[in-house]
């Protein structure tokens, strides 16, 4: 069992005791009191049963700092590792704790014990976090009598991918030293708590070590000649490979209720009887149709009203596909009542969610033969081509702007690409910034591009087919859009970057001719229709996908947003730092590059699935439904075995 408090996400275990394996455990019984700050009593809660083991934590937490900040106050407490951040959600100090068993281990119990509580009235009401021009105070959490959040110790767990590769059964916990009860202005404080853990871990492991193969290349029957040559690279890298035919796949699932949902098992079964560690689904939509040749899974997470621009009631996740094993081993559907709406949590329920990937995935959404062997050429030709000995790998390219309007007029783009430039140390930043009364085109941006780079980072506003940002000081005048027509002009040819995408809907790969007069016959009526259709309708590609598939130049991996993306707004914690870099798709973008940049990890995929692994411990047991969504829409366009600088 190893216990691990990542440096990168800034979060510490204070004291680590290890019980023996028969404890009594003690805690605050609360359930009997109104919860607004009447100490409970210590009362024996659980045995646990023979030849379990037992964890047990000691925090000690300083005095509450309380700081007016305007017309609120913010609550700091020094030992806190983060400060929650929820789109209309109180501020609050956290302690994370993330612990790491072995696969399969079951989580018995988690409770504690405290010291006296005790109640503070306050002047103000609490900071709340924001990701959106429409957010105001959360009102079903504002008009509390009760505390916020509910217990002094939450948790949640999972099963996946730990830092090195090995599966692990993972518990985050989180320690809140202040709640709140918004409708008295009152806080309760703590000082201390003694947190217990019950496990039992397997007798054996769940899953037999196999090395058959590490990488599965999936693909409808029509790719596979031209993707045999980078069946015989990855092999000859030392990547044992295998190749099978999407139509093999699904005719092999015995179980599953649809297409995807057989290709989730057949992927599972892989694991099991081979080994397999790594996926690559090749190919998409056929051509410019309404069919796939590897068919999607749609997210139904619909986070609350005014937290997006407007309601998205579904969009694609490759995560479905990666992860099928939750904390125990069990099958992780995401279809837990059963209706089959896949990842679903809106008014209606919710269905559990493991979340943690079980694989290292990506996706070349290939539409055709063609598109096929431009990225096989692309991906050999990166990792044989000593890419990381040549100059221009080390430009990093920033495209960023003044993505808000807001009081305080911060340049969010530059914000966060000063923060990416110091997480890239030995990178030369190439920064392409509006800046008022210069042109901001698509020959800005292609001319950044040409003399190549090892990563370029987009951070703004998107669409399927477009990309922008804003001119300082106020944000609000717009650059000229990027769209996917302007690609068609990059020449930075074999300099191809890994990009990052911070925006809007710009991994949407569901697009295409068909779709697209399909749908806008059906909004607007087939007349008008096709007086407009030449503005966009004729785009079938979406924006990531165009620009890691472009012939000329372009990336060589990208990851997008299949969804709305979402940056945090404002400086709501009063640190010092703009939450745009704090939580929600800034955060992954950072933490990404981070792990490049500052620690050297090079295996593009586990990169990708780290970054999101990380982002489920700290940021998920928030209970937001903005946090899932992120996860889940954070795509990774690219092979996930590539090499960053190549061999």
């Amino acid at each position: 069992m190893k216990i691990s408090g990542k440096k990168a996400l800034g979060l510490v275990l204070i004291t680590i005791i290890i019980i023996a394996s028969i404890g009594i455990f003690y805690y605050l019984d609360e359930g009997n009191n109104d919860n607004n700050g009447k100490k409970g009593q210590e009362t024996p809660r659980y045995i646990p049963p023979l030849g379990s083991m037992t964890l047990s934590f000691n925090y000690n937490f300083s005095e509450p700092e309380i700081v007016e900040n305007g017309d609120f106050i913010n609550v700091y407490v020094n030992e806190a590792d983060v400060y929650s951040i929820g789109d209309g959600r109180p501020i609050l100090p956290v302690n994370i704790s993330i612990l790491e068993f072995p696969f399969g281990t079951k989580i018995l119990d988690v409770n504690f014990s405290h010291k006296e509580i005790i109640e503070e009235t306050i002047s103000k009401k609490i900071a709340y976090g924001s990701y959106s021009p429409e957010t105001a105070e959360f009102e079903p959490i504002y008009s509390m009598d009760e505390l916020y959040p509910n217990d002094w110790v939450t948790y949640h767990k999972g099963g996946g991918l730990g830092s090195n590769g090995e599966r692990k059964t993972f518990l985050a916990i989180r320690s809140y030293p202040v709640r709140y009860i918004p409708a008295l202005d009152k806080i309760n404080h703590i000082d201390n708590v003694i947190i217990n853990v019950a496990y039992i871990e397997p007798d054996s492991p769940l899953i037999e070590e196999k090395s058959d193969y590490d990488l599965l290349i999936l693909t409808p029957d029509s790719f596979t000649r031209r993707l045999n040559p980078l069946v015989e690279h990855k092999n000859k890298m030392g990547i044992k490979t295998k190749l099978v035919t999407i139509e093999n796949a699904i005719q092999q699932g015995n179980q599953g209720v649809d297409q995807p949902e057989k290709i989730k098992y057949f992927i599972k079964s892989t694991v099991e009887k081979w080994g397999v560690k790594y996926v690559l689904l090749v190919g998409g939509i056929k051509r410019q149709s309404l069919k796939w040749n590897i068919p999607v899974r749609y997210s139904h997470v619909v986070p609350p009203e005014g937290t997006q621009e407007y309601p998205e009631v579904a969009f694609i996740s490759d995560l479905y596909y990666a992860d099928f094993y939750d904390s125990e081993g069990n099958f992780s559907s995401w279809n837990t009542n059963g209706n089959d709406i896949f990842a679903e949590w809106n008014e209606d329920g919710r269905d559990e969610m493991d979340l943690y990937p079980d694989v290292y995935i990506g996706r070349l959404p290939c539409r055709s033969i063609y598109e096929v062997k431009t990225m096989v050429d692309k991906i050999i030709e990166y990792e044989t081509g000593k890419t990381k000995d040549k100059n221009w790998f080390k430009n990093l390219i920033l495209i960023a702007g003044d993505s808000y309007e807001d009081d305080n007029n911060f340049n969010e783009g530059e914000h966060i690409a000063a923060r990416a430039i110091e997480l890239m140390p030995g990178f030369n930043p190439v920064e392409v910034y509006p800046v008022p009364g210069e042109d901001y085109d698509y020959k800005t941006i292609n001319g950044a591009m040409k003399p190549g780079g090892g990563f370029v980072y987009f951070c703004g506003h998107g669409s399927a087919t477009s990309w922008a940002t804003h001119y300082p000081p106020d944000g609000t005048k717009w650059t000229e859009f990027y769209s996917t027509i302007h690609m068609n002009f990059l020449r930075n040819k074999e300099k191809l970057p890994i990009a990052v995408i911070g925006g809007c809907l710009n991994g949407k790969f569901d697009i295409s001719v068909a779709k697209n007069i399909k749908s806008g016959i059906e909004k607007f009526g087939i007349r008008y229709f096709f007086s407009k259709f030449w503005t966009n309708g004729w785009q079938g590609h979406c924006w990531a996908w165009k620009l890691t598939v472009q012939g000329s130049g372009g990336t060589i991996a990208t990851i997008s947003n299949t969804g709305l993306g979402t940056h945090g707004r404002d400086d709501n914690d009063q640190n010092g730092v703009i939450d745009y870099l704090e939580v929600i798709n800034g955060w992954q973008e950072l933490r990404f590059l981070q792990l490049y940049g500052e620690e050297g990890k090079d295996i593009l995929g586990e990169n990708h699935v780290q970054t999101i692994t990380e982002y489920l411990h700290r940021f998920n047991g928030n209970n937001d439904h903005m946090d899932v969504k992120m996860a889940q829409q954070w795509f990774l366009f690219g092979d996930p075995t590539l090499k960053i600088g190549g061999y």
